[in-house]
């Protein structure tokens, strides 16, 4: 690997350079934010987008230029918070200069060749991978394995439904946009330019992406097979219903289960409590249910909520949240880099917020 390793000798920190592309974006704030709060020095952040200008960052800016062959050839690590056919385009192209990238998109994620991983469930899917990508899950599928990864290696699992009621902040600046856009009005009309199916604002949406012929959305499919993935239980019985909601920030989880061996209740609670990535909260009403103000800016899924299915066997549900723009993006990401290379990216991970 190219340029220095990262060294702490005396409390010094030698840093890598790091790219960020799509860095005027949503989630690509949401990486410089991560970034500054990480200490990484402007110099060592290269900020790139579809056009050039500043980004905020830390306390001031930074550049903001197109990627080409001469940036990327410094570059250690690249983030890709870009749409799937800019990402594709990156990775074709400049991307190939740079020893690791980690693409938000969903370009890659169902590539059997490209790693598609959330640390605390499958961070051994990184080891001995062919190429340079690897791929970050969709929002909702990030947070729910950081809950279903502990339960399956401990009982197994056998089965999975989930209902995901996903913030508008999922479909990026003009999700918000409209959302902030309809608040603000009195009439029942969905804003101009709004990428929802229906107005958001007072309402929910029982759409994301596109419906198929058999009734699933984009979202749902991406959701079932990507689980699959990430747990590496390809022939797991899942089924997502995906919701959009009027909320800015976090997405939550309505999630029901079925182990594949017995496992009492205490049981699961004690393995949930102990998981790495979760903040359990108990479900008797002596703490606060898991809701998405209490997440937005922070790092952990939380969990809540944990209750038995009466009259299924090994049946039990929980409800969840997280931050989808760090957890469920570019936090994972950085945590995605830092896994894979420890000792070189384990700096650009902050302290736990």
């Amino acid at each position: 690997m190219t340029g220095p390793r990262l060294e702490r000798l005396e409390g010094v920190v030698r840093w890598p350079i790091v790219g960020v592309a799509g860095a005027r974006g949503v989630v690509g704030g949401v990486f410089l934010s991560i970034m500054a709060d990480a200490g990484l020095p402007a110099e060592r952040l290269r900020a790139f987008g579809t056009e050039v200008g500043t980004a905020p960052y830390g306390e001031g800016s930074v550049p903001v230029r197109l990627l080409d062959d001469e940036a990327a050839g410094e570059l250690d690590v690249l983030f890709l918070a870009t749409d799937a056919a800019i990402s594709r385009d990156m990775v074709g192209g400049p991307g190939r200069r740079v020893p690791l990238i980690v693409d938000n998109s969903s370009a890659f994620r169902l590539d059997p060749q490209v790693p598609l991983v959330v640390p605390e469930a499958n961070a051994r899917a990184l080891r001995g991978r062919a190429g340079n990508v690897v791929a970050n899950p969709n929002c909702t599928s990030a947070a729910a394995v950081v809950v279903l990864a502990p339960i399956r290696d401990a009982f197994g699992l056998a089965s999975v439904d989930l209902a995901s009621y996903q913030a508008v902040s999922g479909a990026g600046r003009a999700g918000l946009d409209a959302f902030l856009a309809e608040r603000g009005s009195d009439d029942r009309e969905q804003a101009p330019g709004s990428p929802f199916h229906g107005r958001i604002a007072d309402s929910v949406v029982p759409q994301i992406d596109l419906l198929g012929e058999d009734g699933w959305t984009g979202e749902e499919r991406k959701i079932h097979a990507e689980i699959r993935k990430i747990l590496e239980l390809p022939d797991l019985d899942v089924a997502a219903t995906a919701v959009r909601v009027p909320v800015k920030t976090g997405h939550s989880i309505a999630l029901h289960l079925r182990t594949q061996r017995n496992a009492g209740l205490s049981q699961v609670e004690e393995v949930l409590r102990r998981a790495p990535g979760l903040e359990f909260r108990a479900a008797d009403g002596s703490e606060r249910h898991p809701m998405p103000l209490d997440v937005e800016g922070r790092d952990p899924v939380i969990v809540g909520r944990l209750r038995t299915i009466p009259g299924r066997d090994r049946g039990f549900a929980c409800f969840l949240t997280s931050d989808n723009l760090r957890k469920g993006a570019a936090l994972n990401a950085i945590q995605v880099a830092a896994a894979a290379d420890p000792d070189w990216f384990g700096a650009l991970v902050p302290p736990r917020r």
